[in-house]
């Protein structure tokens, strides 16, 4: 099997290229739930059951980077990051993170999210039409993270900019690897003289089996943390809007009960997650360490597993009528955030950020509109869903 050719046209209308995701991986699970995708040399899994089990059973389908490294795409570091862990490693280096990013340590920062995010719409309502992605989705998740690892929030366009070329698929991502690089080098000696109260100085401090984190554990953390902590929430806050212009009236719904925020959150992740279903993705590659059936497929230790995280928040034997935008969807086992023990650390921020911006937002505005003038324009990127611009006109 080959993947369709629009698959990697980003000239495409988000919404028609969204549109067409869904359809083939609708025929995908109804024809093919796992298939050999011969470009990739990877196996795609395509139903929810399945890419539940790959990313549960990390002893058949490993992370670690040491056997699948060749695959990943952008800037090579010697050291692998924890999203290329198994256990026990990921264990011991995930427990360092598990305080700062709990559930109850991130509703502490309602206060300072509410902040960032009331100055920004003041300034958006100011201007009425606006690129949503410049004026509120991008600087709001970079903001935050920049604080939480004791970076100047100020200079959230120059962090931004190194992030996004990073992510990219051309040849800035090694100059962005090498000043981001230099930055967190200084910054970690910043902290080593004088500690202060971020993540950035608890890592330094921590301890792993008696043993401090060497400095490329120190640096991976770094890029993981500050990329991972911007990027998902950048899409969703772009995604959002897309969902609310096809469906106006769950704007209205959320004006009127605001209690629906929080389920509106989840299914706005569910039906257009903040990534592609593409066979090349950083994240949910997986490598078989045993012969393994899934699916009715034969797949041999050694080979690579892709799962469809888009395609199983469709799948009509767990979701009702999935194609509907319902924001009162209840349960929503959606896998956007993933499964496992590599569930996104990040998913109490990423909520919270999401939730703060709609409410707001369904408090001081009206009605949602893109501007029928500009149409969003995707990012260029082969892993990422999400929007690089995006004018709306806010009333």
């Amino acid at each position: 099997m080959r993947l369709p050719a629009f698959i990697d046209d980003l000239s495409i209308e988000p919404r028609v290229y969204h549109e067409q995701l869904r359809e083939w991986c609708r025929s995908m699970r109804a024809s093919h739930p796992v298939v050999f995708d011969d470009e990739s040399k990877s196996w795609l899994v395509f139903r929810y059951e399945d890419v539940v089990r790959v990313q549960s059973d990390y002893a058949t389908f490993s992370s670690e980077r040491s056997l699948n490294r060749d695959r990943r795409p952008g800037p090579r570091r010697d050291q692998p990051s924890i999203i290329e862990l198994d256990p026990p490693r990921h264990r011991q280096m995930r427990s360092l993170l598990t305080a700062s990013f709990s559930a109850r340590t991130i509703a502490e920062m309602a206060p300072q999210i509410e902040h960032i995010v009331d100055e920004l719409l003041d300034e958006a309502l100011a201007r009425k039409r606006v690129d949503w992605m410049d004026s509120f989705a991008n600087p709001l998740p970079v903001m935050v993270i920049s604080d939480m690892l004791g970076m100047p929030r100020e200079k959230w366009r120059q962090f931004k900019a190194w992030n996004d070329a990073l992510t990219s698929d051309d040849e800035e991502a090694e100059q962005a690897n090498k000043l981001f690089t230099e930055y967190f080098e200084r910054s970690i000696e910043e902290r080593r003289r004088e500690p202060c109260q971020d993540i950035l100085s608890l890592l330094i401090n921590s301890e792993v089996d008696g043993e401090h984190l060497s400095h490329d554990e120190l640096i991976g953390f770094c890029f993981t943390l500050f990329i991972a902590g911007n990027i998902t929430t950048t899409n969703i806050l772009g995604n959002a809007f897309l969902c609310f212009d096809a469906h106006p009236e769950t704007f209205q719904r959320l004006r009127g009960q605001p209690e629906l925020i929080p389920s509106a959150v989840e299914e706005i992740l569910r039906y257009m997650p903040p990534f592609r279903a593409g066979p090349n993705d950083l994240v949910l590659g997986r490598v078989a360490k045993r012969d393994v059936e899934i699916g009715g497929e034969q797949i041999h230790a050694g080979e690579y597993v892709q799962i469809n995280r888009l395609s199983a928040n469709f799948d009509e034997q767990v979701f009702p009528d999935p194609e509907r935008f319902d924001i009162e969807r209840n349960p929503n086992r959606h896998q956007s955030f993933g499964h496992g023990i590599h569930f996104c650390i990040g998913a109490p921020l990423a909520r919270l950020e999401t939730k703060i911006a709609l409410t707001k937002l369904a408090q001081r505005i009206r009605a949602i509109h893109i501007a029928e003038d500009k149409l969003p324009e995707q990012v260029r990127n082969s892993l990422l869903f999400g929007m690089k611009r995006l004018f709306v006109e806010l009333s």
